[in-house]
This record gives C-alpha cells, sequence and structure tokens, in this order.
C-alpha cells in the first residue's frame, strides 16, 4: 500500500499535465523585431518590443491557445519543455517559428521566427525571452471576451 502512495505522488509530481487538465499563464515576453526590405535588403525597423500573452493550455488535448489567436495550435513535450511549432505558408505570408515553454515554475519562455509578407514584401525576423506566471481560468476567460470584442 505504502509503494502505491508513493507511485501515486511521484505520478502526480511528475508533470502538470496528469495534476490538471488545464494550466493558464499570463507571460511576458521581450522580443526583438527586426524588419527588412526583401528588394533592397535594408533594415525597415529594429526594435524591441514587449509583450504580454495569456495563455490556456489544454493537456489532454495537447493545444494552446493565446487569446489573441484565431485557433488553439497543438504542441509536443519534450524533457517537460513544451515546444510549439508554427509553418504556414500561403498567397499572402509564410511563417516559421518556435515557442519553447519550460512547463514548471518559474515557466521561462523564448520564442524565435520569421515572417514573409509576400504582398508586401518584407521580413520580420524575431526572437524573445520572458516568463509566465500562473493564472485563475477566469483571467484567461476575461481577456478572451475582451479580444472578440
Amino acid at each position: 500500500m505504502k509503494s502505491l502512495l508513493a507511485l501515486s505522488a511521484l505520478l502526480l509530481s511528475a508533470s502538470p499535465a496528469i495534476a490538471d487538465d488545464f494550466l493558464y499563464l499570463r507571460c511576458k515576453q521581450s522580443v526583438n523585431l527586426i524588419t527588412t526590405n526583401l528588394t533592397t535588403s535594408k533594415t525597415i525597423e529594429d526594435r524591441t518590443v514587449d509583450d504580454v500573452s495569456i495563455l490556456k493550455i489544454d493537456f489532454i488535448k495537447k493545444t494552446i491557445l493565446d487569446t489573441r489567436s484565431a485557433a488553439p495550435l497543438s504542441f509536443t513535450v519534450q524533457n517537460n519543455v513544451m515546444n510549439v511549432l508554427t509553418k504556414s505558408d500561403d498567397d499572402e505570408l509564410k511563417i516559421n517559428d518556435v515557442f519553447k515553454l519550460n512547463l514548471f515554475p518559474p515557466y521561462s519562455n523564448s520564442s524565435r521566427g520569421t515572417i514573409l509578407f509576400k504582398t508586401k514584401n518584407k521580413t520580420n525576423v524575431h526572437s524573445g525571452n520572458g516568463f509566465c506566471k500562473e493564472v485563475d481560468g477566469s483571467v484567461f476567460e476575461k481577456a478572451l471576451k475582451e479580444s472578440e470584442s
């Protein structure tokens, strides 16, 4: 019986996915953004942006949703780090982005990627680092409603 209790305690502490189905986070990230004109190769803009996102992580469906996004994205987990790869290519945009999130406090995150604006003949290259804090699900729901209006 003691070994069963010890095993249960170990499983519950091993991953937030087992303990809870959802994790809600408010993330602050400092993002370096460089925009370049593809024709001239000249830098149009080089700046740092402070970004705040509110996320809902669904461990059952293995999806993550930012309140500002149109739809959830799939993720994988390796060594307690969530990896979200975004690749898209259509008539207007080509996106290649990687977002990583440590799934244990202090919930550090990083991102890097490129966005090619085909119709505008420019590209954005970005990289960022930050930290997230747990929030209640109601914070996510409120932010989601505000972004929809």
